[in-house]
């Protein structure tokens, strides 16, 4: 039996991971974090133990690594955050995945590589939709182009999907700040929740406005798929976010405000208090445009899209690399991004029971519609 510690295992996404691992034959879960009124009973549910554990309490986080396989961080936001927990992980030679989305956090993992081969342990940051999904998205279609020239990438959840302060506090603390992106091969700035665009998701998400977010893939794509664009977009279902935030963003960036993150529990309060317009629908999608193999101009669009269970994706990545890392078939040491590690096939497998699908567009643009419409089943 081997033990995983996830930190952060009562939260929206680390709860996911938590449960889902509890149910696999051969794993003990522990359930770490801050709360125990919460955690306690959460964990008693599904058959894993609670654990106290403070980031800033050294021997409560020691030992949450006694006796452990395998640590998986879902304690964010990762922003501004250092690798203290990971080198922790390496010095007590325990396997490390986090559920981070914070460009410099995932894009910077790779200074640990020499210390965790030197240990024999793997150490993976982004075991999350970015940049372990967009990236076996990308790659399912990459096969059918000769170059990629631009890739546009859109995150646009519903708004009855459950959120924490950490998200929040990630979204507010982009909006207005200056942000490097990868476009017609230079390398030029933009503000963050500026760039707005309307992108037509598939059904029944719809067409959604979308603004720049700083995400890892903004750094790791345009090598990886020797595209010469690459940006990322992220928008909220409602109208009246949308605008709120950009109005924000605009006096982000004129200086007439100051940073935005200690709103955050403001901000929280006010879209719990709209929790129930809108819809669950959501979408993680990828436009792709380049040259075919004939030299011809064409347009790729492929997407995961969810009617119903919204923290089912991005919780994906962490429990299928956890299961690879500790029932096989294993995933070299070393220190690295998540991206690469899983594909589209890996990924459908997971979701699917879940009623969560991929969509893919035909030549003249048009969405594929949910599995009931196709004859499938969600």
């Amino acid at each position: 039996m081997k033990t995983v510690t996830v930190l952060g295992g009562s939260g929206i996404f680390g709860g996911r991971v938590a449960q889902a691992l509890a149910a696999t034959e051969g794993l003990h879960v522990r359930v770490a974090g801050r709360h125990g009124a919460r955690g306690e009973p959460f964990a008693r549910d599904f058959g894993a133990r609670f654990m106290r554990v403070a980031l800033d309490e050294p021997s409560s986080f020691a030992a949450a690594l006694d006796g452990c396989t395998l640590l998986i961080h879902a304690a964010g936001p990762f922003q501004g955050r250092d690798y203290a927990v990971a080198r922790a992980c390496i010095e007590r030679g325990v396997h490390y995945l986090d559920l981070a989305d914070a460009r410099e956090f995932v894009g910077g993992i790779g200074a640990l590589d020499a210390a965790a081969r030197e240990r024999g342990v793997f150490v993976g940051s982004g075991a999350s939709s970015l940049p372990a999904i967009t990236h076996a998205l990308i790659a399912e279609i990459a096969g059918e182009f000769t170059h990629i020239v631009e890739l546009d990438l859109a995150l646009s959840p519903g708004n009855q999907n459950p959120r924490g302060a950490a998200t929040i506090r990630a979204i507010l603390g982009s909006i207005g700040a200056p942000m490097r992106v990868w476009i017609d091969g230079a390398w030029r700035t933009r503000r963050g929740w500026g760039d707005r665009a309307r992108l037509e998701f598939p059904p029944p998400v719809g067409w959604r406005a979308v603004h720049n977010c700083p995400v890892p893939d903004l750094d790791l794509f345009p090598a990886a798929f020797n595209a010469r664009t690459v940006r990322f977009r992220a928008g909220l279902e409602l109208a009246v976010f949308n605008r709120v935030l950009g109005a924000l963003a605009t006096l982000r960036r004129l200086r007439l405000l100051p940073p935005l993150v200690s709103l955050a529990p403001i901000a929280l309060h006010v879209s719990l208090w709209l929790f129930a317009r809108g819809s669950k629908n959501g979408a993680l999608a990828v436009w792709a445009r380049g040259r075919d193999h004939d030299g011809r101009a064409i347009v790729r669009r492929i997407a995961l899209v969810t009617a119903d269970d919204g923290p089912a994706t991005p919780s994906a990545p962490a429990i299928l690399l956890a299961k690879k890392l500790l029932l096989g078939p294993g995933i070299p040491p070393g220190a690295r991004s998540c991206m690469g590690l899983l594909t589209l096939a890996e990924l459908r497998a997971h979701l699917e029971p879940l009623g969560i699908w991929c969509a893919r567009s035909d030549e003249s643009g048009r969405w594929s519609g949910p599995p009931q419409e196709r004859g499938g089943v969600p």
